[in-house]
């Protein structure tokens, strides 16, 4: 069906608008620029139908499937179309049925690996030789330049090809989205040219005759960018919503494109500081089914002179939970917070809404497409359940915008501009459902955990700093989370006034000390990356002081500057038992001999040349980023100059070394 219309295209002109546009080819997928469509199609029942499959580890592509869907369902309401992850069946091959146009959407978790929900139906293709032909695919990717370059989106490319050279017929070029650049803009560039694959599809167009296009002016076409706050809001359809609705008709703004809300009066003006049903148990489809609620018994500053953008050290403990398997954790593992928004930013955003703050999202009579817990109030919901850090997609920039075209990058991912910052600097107003089915969801946050449950296995070390930064236009931001954490209080040893966390715990089984005692290790880390590395070190120190004998261990360590440095005694103190050989701390600045633990790397070459040679292991830990590909560029350099090997013959000894767990790495 759509090589033919790939064959055709050359020589096939779309409806052209009074504006003189027209749309790019497929194969296009930079600088795209989406115009009002001035096609008719009709509607019919034989319509290729569209299955999204998505496979994601921090909910991104999970997040761009669910875009993808609502902006299919609208466009084609007649038309079949579901998504699912590549997890949700027992059988890989059920994923994949005749007639249906595929879409896959997949991200790379840890070093080019699939991500854990898409590991099954990944092997399941790489490995076997199910025929394909005659199914349609396509697939955008996610991945990022900034971290691991040589596997940057493999994961998609690789199911890109496999597809392939099974039988399918590729309809649409592969998207690769970089998260080390926008990859909300290079997603809504590749969607665009889905869409318009799939309007060359459309069983039947009709084309405008010259009087109706005419008539078609761009006025009617894009929506005007000066209407004001006031007439945007009289012309919004309104229900009547009495207990609810701010106004005094008693009436609120409905959504135009999607379905309304069933909200009920407040019973209470309690606000929850978590999710959790009273009974304990979890609303469905938001918190993780391993989450649990942990008591934080401390929570300070890790160093004295650290400042404001200092790092911070809290204590959770494990009692509440002590016979829970999903409790039990290694030095290595993660810490996965559910963070809460912050208190003024949601005040200012109910402050702009019609509704009662305290009003009631109703657990009955909801649409089935709503994306968070009902039975919460809206304040509730906006606390727990959405992220009001996060930057807008570029389909609700636009609606806020009001306009069709825009440049995401320059006016809204650059200038990191939140939904709030949109609305009140565009003084719009919407409706509740326009922002709850829009908006991003809260995403949990992963800390590498800083202790060993050798030492300490009722309680949890997380290390973290709080991240304050002012955007290109001069506005201060702060972390979402890192901000949640820095307030989290105790108060004794009561256990009723002990603040707490919506967390779970995430087995990170590929970074182990090794098995064997006697393997030497070299451990690398920068800033809150020195976290696993204590936890590492700690659990040498356990293992020592229990009579276990330990092969050599080396640590390159680095911070900002000497005021930033933290476990500086407690790494000393490691020397002196033999569990630490030696520690190279450098700082990037604020030191007469500032230099980068990269240049410091390069200057012990030989040593770490001779680590690996000696079949030693090493542990990598800090910013993705920066750190991780710098690293990598002075292992290369290190490898060329001490064990004489050229470029590519270094390069393939890295992947080497990664693929056998030579190297292991916690890159955030």
């Amino acid at each position: 069906m759509f090589r033919a219309i790939l064959q055709q295209q050359s020589n096939r002109r779309l409806v052209v608008s009074s504006l003189g546009r027209q749309y790019r080819r497929h194969n296009v997928r930079q600088n795209v620029t989406r115009w009002p469509i001035l096609v008719h199609f009709s509607t019919s029942t034989t319509a290729q139908p569209i299955r999204i499959l998505y496979a994601s580890q921090t909910g991104t592509a999970k997040l761009f499937a669910h875009q993808l869907s609502e902006e299919l369902s609208d466009r084609y309401p007649d038309r079949d179309i579901s998504f699912a992850g590549w997890h949700e069946t027992n059988n890989p091959e059920e994923l994949l049925t005749t007639g249906s146009l595929h879409v896959f959407m997949t991200s790379v978790a840890g070093v080019g690996e699939p991500p854990d929900n898409g590991k099954k139906f990944y092997n399941w293709i790489m490995n076997n030789n199910p025929a394909l032909n005659g199914l349609d695919y396509c697939v955008f990717g996610l991945g990022s330049t900034a971290g691991h370059m040589p596997y940057y989106n493999v994961i998609g490319k690789n199911l890109d090809k496999r597809l392939e050279e099974l039988g399918a017929s590729r309809v649409l070029e592969i998207g690769l989205g970089d998260d080390g650049d926008c990859i909300e803009d290079d997603f809504d560039n590749w969607s665009a040219n889905l869409m318009e694959l799939l309007e060359e599809d459309a069983p039947a167009v009709e084309e405008i005759d010259k009087a109706d296009e005419v008539a078609l002016t761009q006025e009617e076409a894009l929506v005007e960018t000066s209407k004001s706050t006031t007439a945007q809001e009289r012309d919004s359809p309104r229900i009547k919503c009495p207990g609810v609705a701010l106004a005094a008709d008693e009436t609120r703004m409905i959504s135009n494109k999607y379905p309304t809300l069933n909200l009920v009066p407040r019973k209470t003006n309690v606000v929850r500081h978590h999710v959790f049903k009273k009974d304990g148990s979890i609303p469905k489809s938001f918190y993780s089914d391993r989450t649990l609620k942990f008591d934080v018994i401390s929570n300070k500053a890790a160093e004295i002179n650290g400042g404001e953008s200092g790092m911070n050290e809290m204590e959770v403990i494990l009692n509440r939970h002590s016979s829970n398997k999903m409790c039990n954790y290694e030095a290595g593992d993660h810490f996965v917070v559910y963070p809460v928004n912050s208190q003024c930013v949601v005040e200012a955003l109910l402050d702009h809404l019609d509704v009662d703050r305290h009003a009631i999202i109703e657990i009955e009579g909801q649409p089935e497409s709503y994306p968070f817990p009902t039975g919460l109030t809206v304040y509730e919901t906006l606390m727990h359940c959405v992220d009001l850090g996060a930057l807008v997609s570029p389909n609700f920039a636009r609606m806020i915008l009001q306009r069709k075209d825009i440049d995401y990058k320059a006016e809204v991912a650059h200038p990191r501009k939140t939904m709030i910052e949109l609305l009140f600097q565009y003084q719009r107003k919407l409706s509740l459902e326009d922002l709850l089915f829009q908006i991003a969801p809260m995403k949990p946050r992963y800390y590498s955990i800083a202790s060993s449950s050798v030492k300490h296995p009722t309680k949890i070390r997380l290390l973290y700093r709080k991240i304050k930064y002012v955007t290109p236009l001069g506005s201060l931001r702060e972390g979402v989370c890192t901000s949640y954490l820095s307030y989290k209080g105790h108060l004794g040893n009561d256990v009723t006034k002990k603040a707490h966390l919506a967390a779970y715990i995430n087995r990170n089984s590929a970074f182990r000390l090794p098995k064997e005692g006697n393997v030497p290790v070299l451990m690398i880390a920068v800033g809150s990356g020195v976290a696993p590395i204590r936890a590492l070190i700690e659990e040498r120190v356990a293992l020592i002081e229990s009579g276990r004998r330990l092969g050599s261990a080396r640590a390159f360590i680095g911070f900002r500057t000497p005021d930033d440095e933290v476990y500086k005694a407690r790494f000393e103190e490691a020397i002196k038992i033999g569990a630490l050989d030696d520690i190279s701390v450098s700082f990037g600045s604020g030191d007469k001999d500032s230099r980068r633990v990269t240049d410091v790397l390069l200057e012990e070459g030989e040593y770490i040349w001779n680590h690996f040679q000696s079949g030693g292991v090493a542990f990598l830990c800090g910013g993705a980023r920066s750190f991780g590909a710098s690293v990598e560029d002075a292992m290369l350099k290190i490898f060329q100059s001490h064990g004489s090997l050229d470029y590519s013959d270094s390069e393939k000894f890295l992947r080497h070394l990664m693929h056998e767990k030579k190297i292991m790495d916690d890159l955030a």
